[in-house]
């Protein structure tokens, strides 16, 4: 009862906050020292879409309408291509990661109700298997088996209690490990998924409609979705060499843009990708970006118009 109780005052205290800082004075103040600094805001979205009881929730399409309706108003809603083009507005890039196949269905028709281009980078293994990455799989199952089943899952060297954070806490223990392990968790995991005769993990695009995505710029997002500060510098150049290959042989055009799964980077890897002929790398610094070809992005969601509008705006992000 106690902790229901908590959860209770800290999501009154959060929409409470976000009405106050995605409105009047706070908004208006942000929105100018944006202006006046020069710096560009690189959201970062995943999933747009209708809440299908996954633990990986998406962003409502209402709210992306919102947030569109504000970022063209506001801002210079550009490519990554574009950031160095001059305007008179600040500028502003919605950099989705992994592909899901609701970026075609949902996000995609609202970009053009508004005349607005988006980067997409997608991972190649998920475009061929049509499965995502494990983490989300994980996440799927977690919010919408019985929770019977969930509390039974067995995943070796993982213990968490089974509450609302279950799935989350599942999920960081999943990504936060080298590809090798991810595919013997995987070996053990999936099985007991499937037990579920209803478990139907988070669509991918295929590759027809990776081809269909017009006006969009593509970028690759690691070839299999490893988190790299795990994995060697043999390892990343494999994976930068694999994805370009890919975009040749599958798109027909070249790997421009590589962006770091996870947020997981180690210093010098960057650079690494970018010396092997990629043009743009994309991280997760939760920083406004003012790189010219390493670039930093913020972390967006939002479930409520208020904090679409604040987190547009970088969140707590200093300019």
């Amino acid at each position: 009862m106690l902790g229901t109780a908590r959860i209770i005052l800290r999501e009154t205290a959060k929409t409470v906050g976000f009405a106050a800082m995605g409105n009047g004075p706070w908004l208006h103040r942000k929105l100018q020292a944006v202006r006046k600094a020069g710096v560009a805001t690189i959201l970062n979205l995943h999933r747009v879409g209708n809440d299908d009881g996954s633990a990986y929730r998406p962003l409502d399409p209402t709210l992306f309408d919102e947030l569109l309706t504000f970022a063209k108003r506001e801002f210079a809603v550009v490519t990554i291509a574009e950031l160095r083009e001059k305007s008179r507005k600040p500028k502003l890039v919605l950099s989705f990661d992994d592909g899901y196949r609701d970026f075609v269905t949902t996000a995609a028709p609202i970009l053009r109700k508004h005349g607005l281009r988006a980067n997409q980078n997608i991972i190649p293994k998920c475009v061929e298997t049509g499965l995502p990455p494990l983490n989300v799989m994980a996440k799927d199952f977690v919010g919408q088996a019985p929770k019977e089943m969930v509390r039974k899952l067995r995943v070796e060297g993982f213990f968490a209690p089974l509450d609302r954070r279950y799935g989350q806490r599942l999920s960081h223990f999943l990504k936060m490990r080298p590809q090798v392990d991810q595919d013997l968790i995987a070996n053990d995991l999936l099985p007991q998924f499937r037990q579920w005769e209803e478990y139907r993990p988070t669509a991918m695009m295929a590759l027809d409609e990776v081809r269909s995505l017009e006006g969009c710029e593509i970028g690759a997002h690691a070839y299999a979705h490893a988190s790299m500060e795990f994995e060697s510098d043999a390892y990343l150049d494999a994976d930068v060499e694999k994805c370009a290959n890919y975009f040749r042989d599958k798109l027909g055009q070249p790997m421009i843009i590589y962006a770091f799964p996870n947020g997981s980077c180690r210093p010098g890897q960057a650079e690494r990708v970018l010396a092997r002929g990629a043009d743009h790398v994309l991280l997760v610094g939760e920083r406004f970006d003012t790189g010219v070809r390493i670039h930093d992005r913020i972390t967006f969601d939002g479930r409520s118009s208020s904090e679409v509008r604040y987190k547009a705006l970088g969140g707590r992000a200093r300019v």
